[in-house]
């Protein structure tokens, strides 16, 4: 990685334009947009340029195809375009464009403090303080393990890992595993922990499943080609229908479960319908763990509500799908495999325990695939966040002059946080980050 070149340094007399603080997807696509701009800046990166996606199990892959991938100006120009990548993959894709474009990359750079100072920012490190006028927050969402929500006091006999903290099935005890956590984490790590042989338990939340591929493309090809999965969220039906409450809705919207890992790195559709037919025992959401005592809710309005809704997207993407080839021929395809089960077969779960002895299952592990929490311990700006710890402001734009965040949930766009928003919601962003440097401009 490139050492940020000398003008970049920032001195008491002379601040920053810009810190940026994540060298993550949405930190370098913010860092190329502005060094296209001609603005001086510098990103600091705690640990190594993607370090996040070292916080992966061993059989990870990313759930959208490689052609889908895009930074900045930087689309997926490999040989395998209907891959999917693995951490390593991800972590050699974001290097290599921080490298090849020369990205004033600061690594290893522990931001400690963020605080306002006189014309702009105080940037705190380990390494020293820095004078910014202005801070692009873009360490992402997923920071510190978030534990079920309900009471949960597990015997101290029982091995516990967080998805964060889970790379194999070896770490686990010999034995039966529940896993907690019914996203895409959840369904990969039960498959993951099902193919070393494990006897799998899966506590699941209300999702639905999507269908990989349809009639000769990835889905999310025919979800970008209906402008779907790079909308703005203030362009969602409910917020232009003028919907009660609808833009906080559209951003806090759950994705659904959108790939498994597939064969010979393909993704696949995640049937939930397959998985209870390959022997994961499939329970409702959880409701208790004592000791080894587990309750879980009724599984089955949870599993209905789920394929109701997965026969709905199957059938919005068949209908793109059809709108597309009444023009144009379409080509013969194995597409059908990719389609759950559950989309053309009914299907009822015909039991499942609302109590669980863990000891009488032989369950001696359990994995928390529960999400994550995002927190900024160190930003120390009054009126930043809400009373619930999230950024306030529009789109990324605080009401706090010269703060902004990029790279979360839902923040601009569906695809916010993922690896293929090709850097829009950094260019969306760059023209209020230019307003305000010229505000302080004027100022001084």
């Amino acid at each position: 990685m490139p050492a940020p070149a000398a003008h970049t340094a920032a001195s008491p007399l002379r601040p920053l334009d810009v810190v940026v603080i994540g060298a993550g997807q949405a930190g370098l696509s913010t860092s190329a947009v502005l060094q296209e701009a001609g603005v001086e800046h510098l990103v600091l990166e705690s640990e190594h340029v993607g370090a996040s996606w070292r916080r992966r199990w061993d059989a990870f892959q990313v759930n959208t195809a490689n052609m889908t991938m895009a930074l900045h100006d930087h689309a997926y120009a490999g040989d395998d375009p209907e891959g999917f990548m693995t951490a390593p993959d991800v972590i050699d894709m974001l290097a290599g464009y921080a490298q090849a474009r020369a990205l004033p990359v600061k690594e290893g750079c522990t931001v400690q403090r963020v605080a306002p100072a006189a014309g702009g920012y105080a940037v705190t490190t380990d390494q020293g303080r820095i004078h910014a006028r202005s801070v692009v927050v873009a360490t992402g969402e997923y920071r510190r393990a978030r534990m079920p929500r309900v009471p949960f006091a597990p015997s101290a006999t029982l091995t516990v890992l967080h998805s964060g903290q889970y790379r194999n099935a070896g770490q686990l005890a010999e034995g039966a595993v529940l896993v907690i956590g019914g996203g895409q984490s959840g369904a990969q790590i039960a498959q993951d922990l099902h193919a070393s042989g494990r006897r799998v338990y899966w506590s699941l939340a209300d999702r639905p499943s999507h269908t990989r591929r349809l009639r000769g493309k990835d889905s999310m090809l025919w979800w970008d080609m209906a402008g779907r999965i790079h909308q703005h969220v203030s362009e969602s039906a409910g917020v232009l229908a003028g919907e009660p409450d609808a833009l906080r809705k559209a951003r806090t919207a759950e994705f659904p479960l959108i790939s498994g890992k597939g064969n010979g790195g393909r993704g696949s559709s995640i049937s939930l319908m397959s998985m209870h037919r390959d022997g994961i025992a499939l329970l409702g959401r959880l409701q208790q763990l004592s000791g080894h005592a587990c309750s879980f809710a009724d599984v089955q309005p949870q599993l209905r509500r789920a394929i109701d809704a997965t026969r709905a997207e199957f059938a919005y993407l068949d209908g793109l799908a059809s709108a597309y080839y009444a023009t144009r021929p379409e080509p013969r395809t194995d597409d059908a495999r990719y389609i759950p089960e559950e989309v053309y077969l009914d299907w009822e779960l015909p039991s499942s325990p609302s109590f669980l002895d863990l000891q009488s299952a032989g369950i001696r592990s359990v994995v928390l695939a529960t999400g994550f929490v995002a927190e900024w311990p160190w930003l120390a700006v009054d009126g930043a966040l809400d009373a619930h710890g999230y950024p306030r402001g529009e789109f990324g734009v605080s009401p706090e002059p010269g703060l902004f965040f990029i790279g979360m949930h839902n923040l601009q766009r569906m695809s916010s946080s993922f690896l293929c928003n090709g850097g829009r919601d950094a260019r969306d962003l760059l023209p209020d980050i230019l307003r305000h440097l010229e505000r302080c401009r004027s100022a001084a």
